[in-house]
């Protein structure tokens, strides 16, 4: 869920996977990332 946090993340370009340039957002919960 999105109670304890979340990460918004962003891929713009052709390097990135589009092949329509688009700006797109994802909202990602859950679990913390281990660093």
């Amino acid at each position: 869920g999105l109670d304890n946090g979340y990460r918004v993340i962003s891929n713009v370009g052709e390097d990135a996977g589009q092949t329509v340039k688009h700006l797109h957002f994802h909202v990602l919960g859950g679990e913390k990332l281990p660093v």
